[in-house]
Parts: C-alpha cells; structure tokens; sequence
C-alpha cells in the first residue's frame, strides 16, 4: 500500500511540474557603439549567461537586431525562435521576437503582424514613429500536450494615438488567433507606466502579473534603467499579461554583470506560471 501510494504521489508531482511555464520578457538594448562599455559587444556574453542561467522556456526579445538575433540563438542550447525584423518581414530591422525551449515546447503556428492599420504587411501605425510588431506563437507543451498562444510586442515610444490603437489591435488578434480560447500570454516593452490608457485597456481584459502573483513580487518595482546603476528605477513599462494561467511568481532580475553594470538596460520580468 505504501509502495502504491508512494509511486501516486511521484506521478501528481511529475504532473504538476510539467504543467508550470517560466517565462521571461527581456528588452535587450539594440546594438549601438555609442553605449561604450554597455554596447552589445561588451555585454552579449553577460546577457547569455543570464538567460542560460533563469533558462525560461520562453523569452520574449525587444529591440534586437539581426546579429544580435544570431548572437542568443549561437549561445543558447536547445533554443529556437519565430520572429521577423519589424522593417522588411524578414531581416531587417528590430525583432521582437519569441525564442523558446525546443526540448519542452513545439510551434504549432506562429507569425508576425504590424500594429498599424495594414497589419498584414510591414507599415508604420497611426502617429507611430517607427514600425512596430507583435510576433505569436501558438505553442505545444510535448509533456503535457496542452497549448497556449503566446505574443510578444514593442509598442511605439512616440504615438499616444498609436498605442491606445495597438492594444486594442492586441485583444482583437488574441480572439482571432485563439478560437478554441486557449491560454495566452502577452509579453513586451510598452513604452507606458500602468496608469496610462493602453496598459489600462490590457489590465482590464487580462491578468497583470505583477498585481495577481501568488508570491509578493520580487526585485524594484522599476523595469527601465538607462544603465543608471546609481539610481534605483521607478518607472514600470515592461509587462507579462496573461489569460487562463494561475501566477506562482513574479520578478524583475536587477543582476549585474561582472564589472557591476547592468546587462540592458531594462530588467528582465521573470513569472512562473502553471496551467
């Protein structure tokens, strides 16, 4: 009886945990010489190491180009990505792109739309000042087998118009890409704090993490740095929304690399979230 109850208890738990999700949004820094000793060469290796070591199962990027595409993708095992450069549809430009854990996960669909008014082609929206893009991925858990839609974007960091229009874009993709309502995930940079009307359009449709974790959110409450390391940040405008999930965790990582400067100049958002 001992032995039964024993072998029950392993599979409850093999269960449980094949059903939790570590997921990380991570705004990069696009590579530009003029950040000196925080330009992408000095640090790529850092911000490697981090990501190996939190080793979500998927990680939304923002601003990264092309290299630094290829860069992740090299230094990273068992990690693929959907994604395309937000100026051209395939190369050009910033990704905002998904890497995920091919071991545990497999694409089911994925692709790329504009926040503009042409969605369907590269375009720039509104009173945006550059293309911007969601990148999804409807994703299969192999162990579990349970599917999700996962979308990760770059909101413009001019148009106010703009904006508000793509997170309404936002919800209304999320329904059409997700007939059969499976859970969803909605990670990026917004560019806003939550008091500003488009993270309060999504707040009030989906689940902010950083409000409704099971745990007290960990780390400064600020996502954006400047690579200010004498200064704590105050501002929030990284985010990870979510849909039919149960939030065990929240957590901004402020990590510092080796030489005490930051890897980007955001913090990466971690949650750990269970279906």
């Amino acid at each position: 009886m001992n032995f039964r109850f024993s072998i029950l208890l392993l599979m409850f738990f093999t269960l449980s945990f094949s059903q939790d999700l570590k997921v990380m949004s991570f705004n990069i820094r696009l590579n530009v010489d003029s950040d000196k000793e925080n330009a992408w060469p000095e640090r790529k290796t850092e911000v490697a190491e981090l990501l190996a070591y939190y080793h979500p199962d998927f990680f939304g990027v923002q601003e990264a180009l092309p290299g630094q595409m290829k860069d992740i993708k090299m230094s990273l095992k068992n990690y693929d990505y959907v994604g395309v450069g937000r100026d051209d549809g395939k190369e050009k430009g910033e990704f905002s792109a998904i890497f995920y854990d091919s071991k545990k996960l497999q694409i089911v669909k994925s692709g790329t739309f504009w926040l503009s008014e042409t969605p369907e082609k590269p375009s720039k929206g509104w009173d945006a000042a550059l293309n911007r893009i969601c990148t999804y991925a409807i994703f299969k858990d192999k162990e579990s087998q349970k599917e999700f839609l996962v979308m990760n974007i770059h909101f413009d960091h001019v148009g106010n118009v703009a904006r508000v229009k793509s997170s309404e874009l936002i919800l209304k993709k999320s329904k059409e890409l997700n007939p059969q309502n499976l859970p969803l995930v909605l990670t990026g940079d917004f560019n806003l704090t939550e008091d500003t009307e488009p993270v309060k359009i999504l707040s009030q449709n989906l689940e902010d993490t950083f409000y409704n974790s099971e745990k007290k959110h960990y780390g400064p409450v600020g996502t954006f740095t400047a690579f200010n390391v004498n200064e704590i940040p105050k501002n929030r405008i990284d985010y990870i929304f979510t849909k039919g999930f149960k939030i065990k965790s929240h957590r901004h990582i402020n990590d510092r690399r080796e030489n005490l400067l930051y890897p980007s100049d955001h913090f990466p958002v971690l949650v750990n979230l269970q279906f």
